[in-house]
């Protein structure tokens, strides 16, 4: 990956460290959140760049928050995971953990919270795992927050970070994501008429449980909660745009009856279709 991003602050900010596994050139920071970084903002507790040697090791009961190790060269362990450069590893230090390295490492790390830091943070463990690739913008991120004073800034930072890496689709298998968005538009195409999964597997040619598992992992939603999507989308345009009655709506957007539409858009929206159409766009 490309690292060729340096450090602006002050020399005296940093706390530079050497012994109990770093090497010469390893540094970090503290960071203090402000009562109104705790209430509105996601915050970083402290962040570094390290270079580590085979007697790297951390081992903690906790530390509240959650830490983003992004592995520049070496490799770090974690479990039975071994992550390597350019790769990076996801940590809930809520909990007990340990990670170390037993050859060398060079990592930039960041503990952060705050936000809906523990939501976002478990849907990337989810869709994507603990170990995900590393992208220069991890890094440029990180680096924003070591560089800046301003909260909004560091929060700004993080949250774009975090977003990225949940959007970040998997390099790994580009005949499953194509699969994938394939199968997007052959919904888009037939939403109105009465699709199964199998149906739509079967388009892409795949087996049912293996689309839906790829499916999932690429756009966070099952394929029958995407076929809703697209339907309640379209059901929104023909409401707004048109004057047919609710019931044809339903009927061309592929609901099976009236009713189960109407539950639905309103479980959705918080409102009917009805009062939904009288809204001033």
């Amino acid at each position: 990956m490309i690292f060729n991003q340096k450090i602006q602050k002050s020399c005296c900010d940093m706390m530079k460290l050497i012994g109990n596994g770093l090497e010469h050139g390893s540094y970090m920071y503290f960071y203090t959140p402000s009562g109104t970084a705790k209430r509105l903002y996601y915050y970083p507790l402290c962040a570094g760049e390290f270079f580590c040697n085979n007697e790297y090791e951390v081992t903690r009961e906790q530390y509240n928050s959650f830490l983003l190790i992004c592995v520049l060269d070496g490799e770090i362990k974690q479990g039975d995971l071994t992550v390597k450069g350019g790769e990076a590893l996801l940590v809930d230090c809520y909990k007990p953990h340990r990670y170390f390295t037993d050859t060398s490492a060079h990592t930039l790390w960041l503990h952060f919270d705050g936000g809906n830091s523990r939501e976002l943070f478990e849907e990337i463990i989810s869709a994507k795992g603990k170990k995900i690739k590393c992208p220069d913008f991890v890094s440029r991120n990180i680096f924003t927050v070591m560089n800046t004073d301003s909260e909004a800034q560091q929060s700004e930072a993080i949250f774009k970070m975090l977003m990225r890496m949940l959007d970040m689709q998997s390099s790994s298998n580009e005949a499953a994501l194509s699969s994938v968005e394939t199968a997007k538009e052959y919904i888009k195409q037939n939403y109105q008429n009465n699709l199964s999964v199998m149906q739509i597997a079967k388009a892409v040619n795949l087996s049912p449980s293996y689309f839906s598992r790829i499916f999932k992992e690429n756009t966070a939603l099952s394929p029958y909660d995407y076929l809703l999507s697209v339907r309640l989308d379209k059901a929104k345009e023909l409401l707004i745009n048109s004057g047919l009655p609710v019931s044809e709506i339903a009927y061309q957007c592929g609901f099976n009856s009236t009713s189960n539409f109407i539950c639905f858009f309103k479980k959705e929206t918080g409102i009917s279709p009805l009062q939904f159409r009288k809204i001033d766009f």
